[in-house]
């Protein structure tokens, strides 16, 4: 199995930020998630009734703009945070799911943790930690920080599962597996987070990959990854009770 591909594969869940895009403006978009589907809807609704109010003040008799003035219309129509704030905040009282995440205003400016002895930065990816013998030794951590999504709270096992072999499908053109060996629900520094333990088979290389998505007023990911070569589990386990938000 080539390495390097390994490698990339690492970085693919920890940038999915346990996943589904959690992070960027398309951050958080479960494939699985009643829920998710449910923002969308809503959404889409809210976007609809804007759009027929705007058409009833408009008189019978008056000329359709120019193609230019539609679209800016049409930005005019985005549903705006706040009210995509409301919806979520909604969907998780209604699911009866931890809604901490809407009520916090704190800003924080990163997280921390300690590195296993012998890890040390990549030349060649940001947020990226490897062993002195990588790629021989493909064991690796990569931390990402990314613009908050509350809807990541609405985020499943099944719906993170379903995402990420997607995603593995569209990068590599390849069925993989995903099983998800435990998947945690948990507060860290007051703020809610997803511990997620899983792992897939790439050829004839078992991964191994251990999560920890911080959804505070951004979204932190620290994803520990390893293959069967190579069991480091008790060091991640104990460098993942050092993780620190940062004020």
């Amino acid at each position: 199995m080539n390495m390097r591909k390994i490698g990339a594969l690492f970085l693919l869940l920890g940038m999915l930020g346990m996943v589904s895009g959690c992070g960027e403006e398309e951050a958080v978009h479960t494939t699985a998630g009643a829920e998710a589907d449910q923002i969308e809807e809503d959404l889409e609704s809210s976007e609809i009734a804007a759009a027929e109010e705007i058409g009833e003040e408009i008189s019978e008799g008056e000329a359709l703009h120019s193609e230019e003035d539609s679209e800016e219309a049409a930005e005019e129509l985005t549903v705006e945070e706040p009210l995509k704030s409301q919806l979520t905040a909604e969907l998780l009282e209604e699911n009866a799911l931890d809604t901490s995440v809407v009520e916090n205003t704190r800003i924080t400016k990163g997280c921390t943790f300690a590195l296993p002895e012998g890890f040390e930065a990549s030349e060649d990816v940001e947020g990226m930690y490897v062993t002195g013998r990588y790629p021989i030794d493909a064991s690796s951590i990569y931390y990402v920080q990314m613009d908050q999504d509350m809807a990541l709270q609405l985020m499943t096992q099944e719906s993170f599962r379903e995402h990420t072999q997607d995603t593995f499908k569209e990068l590599y053109g390849e069925e993989v597996e995903l099983m998800v060996d435990s998947f945690e629900q948990m507060k860290i520094q007051g703020y809610p987070a997803f511990k997620i333990l899983c792992h897939y088979q790439v050829e004839d290389v078992k991964v191994t990959q251990l999560a920890y998505v911080i959804n505070a007023d951004k979204s932190y990911v620290v994803t520990y990854s390893q293959t069967s070569d190579y069991d480091r589990m008790e060091e991640y386990e104990a460098s993942a009770e050092t993780i620190q938000i940062e004020y």
